[in-house]
């Protein structure tokens, strides 16, 4: 017998859940990322499937690339829907296009960020290993266009500030102006003045800008 204790090999893997109907990219994804020592992937070709094997009790996945245009998807609800099955796993939108506003409302939704299925192979295991981390994702061509603002300081006053954290909260124009004596109107200009300020497409990606910028 041996004097010295037997060491496990085994380390704790990444497991990754790929949702997408393509299997010339499903497939390879997965042979990729079985290769890497620190990996295992499953995947599922719908949102039918992808529930199921969420709400498994022997199915437990660190990520999950979700295919925005899989069978069964239906856009920003079924993301959701995702995520909250998920609950504790990353999620993250796997697509071929990169449509910005719908990425920040998903980020704003709960998903950890964007992967492109353009995305040379061979990064994707690091990219992974970022979000398995903890970290979010979104490439910078994104958070260019996303995100685009000016060089010089932004400048947002109290009120503003305080309107931006009631958006954030998921408050109404209408719940807002109650609660600062205002009126609908005035609320709405506001934001559109808010907007112009962190370059934002709408009240939603303005909360993302103003969060990444640390303005709130």
């Amino acid at each position: 017998m041996s004097e010295f204790p037997l060491q496990s090999s085994s380390v704790e893997k990444i497991s990754v859940l790929i949702a997408d109907d393509h299997s010339l990219v499903a497939d390879a994804l997965q042979a990729v990322l079985n290769s890497e020592p620190d990996f295992t992937s499953e995947t599922s070709s719908n949102l039918t499937a992808t529930l199921e094997l969420l709400q498994s009790d022997e199915r437990r996945f660190d990520i999950i690339m979700l295919d925005i245009s899989m069978p069964g998807m239906d856009g920003l609800r079924s993301v959701s829907q995702v995520i909250e099955v998920a609950k504790n796993s990353a999620v993250v939108v796997f697509s071929g296009t990169s449509d910005d506003e719908f990425i920040w409302r998903a980020i704003e939704l709960g998903a950890k960020g964007f992967i492109s299925k353009e995305q040379p192979f061979k990064s994707f295991a690091t990219t992974l290993r970022l979000i398995a981390d903890g970290n979010e994702f979104v490439p910078m061509a994104l958070s260019r266009r996303g995100a685009k603002i000016t060089d010089t300081q932004i400048q947002i006053d109290d009120r503003e500030r305080f309107i931006l954290m009631a958006v954030s909260e998921g408050k109404t124009n209408k719940m807002i102006a109650a609660e600062t004596d205002s009126t609908e109107v005035a609320i709405k200009m506001k934001m559109r003045s808010i907007c112009t300020k962190l370059d934002a497409k709408n009240r939603t990606h303005a909360v993302v800008v103003a969060r990444q910028k640390s303005l709130i």
